[in-house]
């Protein structure tokens, strides 16, 4: 033990013998330890903001429906409809982690106005469970996951009332206020239809949706359709975001045992473009880690050779008076460790202070893919991000440390010494 702290002082005196080298290196391990912390904070963000703003906008956390209604449900959604609605909304909501549950009666049909016709999504809907469910803010974005851009929301008294999407109201010309014409297919195959009143607009972070969507109240759907107390699925809303496979889970094991007609499927399921986005945000970032780790390699490794060229007499002469080769090697990787622990400590410290800063100004951001409204992203901080950072930052020291310590272990001591 005493020998290993002589070493530990002996190291930390021989990384600030030359403080512009071992400066420009702390810099490097500094500046780069930052850029993951900010970079992969960043990205984080942007998975984070968009994961809670496609739960709260288009499926919930879990979704229960009729088994096949995934698959199946766009071609004929009228053979999946679920019976007896009100009976699963109770038992669903009694599960532990469950707040409260989104009803959707989901099916196609013709909007016309004098104009202009439009094949549409209509989607019944429970107003107030709905309004809830879109003003829930996504993670740390300072917005809605669906805002009414104009007029208002969903009333369960006006049953002539109607939403819709930005992109529709755009394709049908229509304003608050306009009247239109929409017909629809009931289940027997009759043509039916009503004359609706354009209440409100909507716009959420999917850009296709909003241009074929229209929300109505769930009784007018119903009404519309010759369905009483049927929906297609509900959208199960939960405590946290966390809760969601372990609900999942007592779901499939308890709820579906009894009820075998339906499926429960989580929100990652249904993201398909979630998950692309995803996968690429994760491989760029491995890219950029992979990239900063060479840096840091190359970094150290250069110092610590510069350094083995100055200190050959000096290491001839500890070995000339006993220090043996292991000891050698100690010394020039505790150097490295030493280098390593203190730009990667002051690293994070700058990361986290910086991700503080630019999160309470905010990132301007332009509209992603498939959406129509920018946002504000910030720096999203976890304790594995930190952890992969610092990993990153000190493997690569250690690593860097290696060959040049190894090569001062195979110094001749005559050569060392006599060594200009």
């Amino acid at each position: 033990m005493t020998g290993l702290k002589r070493l530990l002082q002996i190291s930390w005196r021989n990384v600030f013998r030359n403080k512009r080298r071992s400066f420009l290196t702390l810099m490097i391990l500094v500046l780069g330890c930052t850029g993951l912390i900010l970079v992969g904070g960043f990205f984080q963000n942007l998975m984070d903001g968009y994961r809670e703003q496609f739960i709260h906008s288009q499926t919930g956390h879990l979704q229960v429906n009729r088994a096949g209604y995934f698959k199946m449900g766009a071609s004929a959604p009228l053979d999946y409809l679920m019976p007896d609605a009100e009976t699963v909304r109770r038992q669903v909501e009694a599960f532990p982690g469950v707040d409260y549950t989104v009803p959707r009666l989901k099916f196609g049909g013709m909007a016309s106005t004098e104009n202009a016709s439009v094949a549409v999504l209509a989607v019944g809907t429970d107003a107030a469970a709905e309004r809830k469910m879109g003003s829930a803010k996504a993670g740390n974005v300072a917005h809605s996951s669906t805002r009414i851009v104009a007029g208002q929301d969903l009333d369960p008294s006006d049953g002539e009332g109607v939403l819709l999407g930005r992109g529709l109201a755009e394709a049908l010309n229509v304003t608050v206020g306009d009247r239109l014409t929409f017909l629809t297919t009931r289940r027997a195959g009759a043509i039916d239809g009503s004359e609706m009143r354009v209440r409100g607009v909507f716009e959420t972070i999917a850009k296709d949706f909003d241009d074929r969507a229209m929300k109505l109240n769930l009784a007018a759907a119903q009404k519309l359709l010759d369905a009483p107390d049927q929906v297609h699925s509900f959208l199960v809303l939960l405590k946290e975001t966390s809760l969601t496979e372990a609900t999942q889970e007592a779901f499939r094991s308890r709820f579906l045992r009894d009820k075998a007609g339906l499926e429960v499927l989580s929100w990652e399921e249904q993201g398909l473009f979630y998950r692309q986005s995803k996968e690429m945000l994760l491989r760029i970032y491995s890219v950029i880690q992979l990239i900063i780790c060479v840096i840091f390699v190359f970094s150290i490794a250069n110092t610590l050779n510069m350094a083995l060229f100055e200190r050959i007499r000096e290491f001839g002469t500890m070995m000339a008076i006993g220090n043996g080769r292991p000891t050698i090697f100690m010394t020039i990787f505790l150097e490295a460790a030493i280098l390593g622990a203190l730009g990667s400590a002051l690293g994070l410290a700058a990361g986290v202070g910086l991700a503080h800063l630019i999160s309470a100004i905010g990132i301007e951001m332009p509209p992603p893919p498939q959406s129509s409204s920018g946002y504000f992203a910030m720096i999203s901080l976890t304790p594995r991000l930190t952890g992969d950072t610092l990993a990153i930052s000190m493997s690569a020291c250690l690593f860097s440390a290696l060959w040049p310590a190894f090569r001062a272990t195979r110094f001749r001591i005559v050569h060392a010494l006599g060594y200009v």
